[in-house]
C-alpha cells in the first residue's frame, strides 16, 4: 500500500518484480477460491492462519504454569483437530532440528533452552490432541448407535411375519427405505461403507470371511447397503438429468436461467441432495487433478461449465434459502430421528430389564417344572 499525491491509499500487487493489474489479482483469487473449494489445493489462507495460531498458542503457553495448560489449549481445539496440525508440528520440529545443527556447527548454545521449551509444549499439544481424538471417537460411537438404529428399522420390516411372500417383503422394504430417504444422508452412506469394510476385515483376520455361519451380520449390512444405494440412485439420476439439461445450454446466461427455474420448482426433499450432488460432481475435478483417477471421467471442455454450475448453485441457493426451501424436509427428518432415538431408548430399557431379571430365570423354570405356575400363550 502506498499513498498518492492526494493522500489516497493505493494498493499494488506484485509477483516477484512484476506488477499485477487489479483484474489479474481478482481472477487469481477466483481461481484459488475455486481450486480450494473443489479440493485441488489446500486452502493457503487457512494454512497460514493455522500456522499463525500455532505460534500464538505457543506464546500463550510459554510462561504459564503446568496447571493452566488445559485451560489455554482448550481454546484451540479446532486447531489441534485440524488436518494440518501434524504437518505444522512436523514443520516446526524440522526447523528446530536445522537450527540445532547450525548452532552445533557454531558451538552456540544460546538457543538450547528455548528449543527445549518449544519441544516440551509441542509434545504436550500432541498428547492433548490425542485425548481430543479419543473424545471424538466416543462421540462417534454414539453416532454409530444412531446409524445402527436405522439399520435395525430396515431389518425390522424385512423380518415382519405379516409378509407372506418374497415379493411382499421386497415391496415393503422398498416403501420403508423410500420413507426413510431424508435419513439416508452422506453420514449414513459413509457409515455403511465403513461398517462393511470393518466387518470384512474382522472376519478376514479371524479366517472366517467365507464361513456363512459367522458372516450373517456382514450379509445383513451388504443387503441394506445395496437397498439404500438403489433408492439413493433413483434420486441421483433425477438430479443428474436436471444438471445435464442445464449444461446443454449454450451460453452461461441460458444455463443460469434454466438452473434458476429448476431450483424454483424443486421439491423440499430434493434441495439438500441436489446441492450435494453438484458439490460431489465438482469435487471430482479435484480428485482427478490430484491423481486419483479411480472412477473419474475426463471432463475436458465441460470443466468451466461445471465450475459455473457450482458458482450459480451457491448464488441461487445460499444457506438461508436452502434452510427455507428444505424446512419441511428438515422438520420431517428431525421427527424421524427423534422417533428412532425413542425406539432405541425403549430397546435399551428392555435389554437392561432382561439383564436385571436374568437371575430369576432358574427360579421361574423350577416353578414351571413343579407345576406351581401356569403358562399362558
Amino acid at each position: 500500500e502506498t499513498n498518492d499525491e492526494e493522500g489516497k491509499v493505493m494498493v499494488q500487487y506484485f509477483a516477484g518484480k512484476n506488477e499485477l493489474a487489479t483484474e489479474q489479482v481478482d481472477n487469481l483469487r477466483l481461481v484459488v477460491d475455486e481450486a480450494t473449494e473443489i479440493g485441488i489445493i489446500t486452502d493457503p489462507i487457512n494454512l497460514m492462519e493455522e500456522r499463525s495460531r500455532l505460534q500464538i498458542v505457543l506464546d500463550e503457553l510459554w510462561n504459564q504454569p503446568e496447571e493452566r495448560f488445559r485451560e489455554i489449549a482448550s481454546n484451540y481445539k479446532d486447531l489441534l483437530l485440524s488436518e494440518n496440525f501434524v504437518g505444522l508440528i512436523r514443520e516446526r520440529l524440522t526447523a528446530m532440528a536445522d537450527r540445532d545443527l547450525e548452532a552445533l556447527r557454531r558451538n552456540d548454545e544460546s538457543m538450547k533452552e528455548a528449543q527445549e521449551r518449544e519441544r516440551e509444549i509441542l509434545g504436550q499439544l500432541v498428547v492433548y490432541a490425542q485425548a481430543l481424538l479419543k473424545e471424538a471417537r466416543a462421540i462417534g460411537a454414539e453416532l454409530e448407535a444412531h446409524q445402527l438404529e436405522i439399520v435395525r428399522s430396515i431389518c425390522k420390516v424385512a423380518m415382519d411375519p405379516s409378509h407372506k411372500t418374497e415379493e411382499e417383503t421386497a415391496m415393503a422394504l422398498t416403501d420403508a427405505v423410500r420413507d426413510m430417504r431424508p435419513l439416508l444422508d452422506d453420514v449414513f452412506v459413509a457409515y455403511l461403507k465403513y461398517a462393511v469394510a470393518e466387518e470384512e476385515a474382522k472376519l478376514a483376520r479371524a479366517g472366517l470371511l467365507d464361513d456363512p455361519d459367522h458372516s450373517q451380520w456382514l450379509f445383513v449390512l451388504k443387503i441394506v447397503q445395496q437397498g439404500v444405494y438403489a433408492e439413493i440412485a433413483k434420486g441421483i439420476n433425477r438430479y443428474i438429468e436436471h444438471i445435464w439439461y442445464v449444461l446443454r445450454m449454450e451460453t452461461p446466461r441460458e444455463r443460469k436461467l434454466l438452473l434458476e427455474k429448476v431450483i424454483d420448482d424443486m421439491p423440499t426433499m430434493d434441495v439438500r441432495p441436489f446441492v450435494q450432488v453438484v458439490d460431489n460432481i465438482v469435487a471430482s475435478l479435484g480428485d482427478g487433478v490430484k491423481g486419483d483417477f479411480d472412477g473419474v471421467v475426463p471432463l475436458g471442455e465441460m470443466t468451466n461449465k461445471l465450475l459455473q454450475l457450482h458458482r450459480d448453485v451457491n448464488e441461487l441457493l445460499p444457506p438461508e434459502r436452502i434452510a427455507l426451501k428444505s424446512r419441511d424436509a428438515d422438520e420431517w427428518a428431525a421427527r424421524q430421528k427423534k422417533r428412532l432415538l425413542e425406539h432405541r431408548k425403549i430397546g435399551e430399557q428392555r435389554l437392561q430389564a432382561a439383564r436385571d431379571n436374568e437371575h430369576l430365570e432358574d427360579e421361574i423354570e423350577a416353578l414351571g417344572a413343579s407345576g406351581e405356575i401356569e403358562r399362558f400363550d
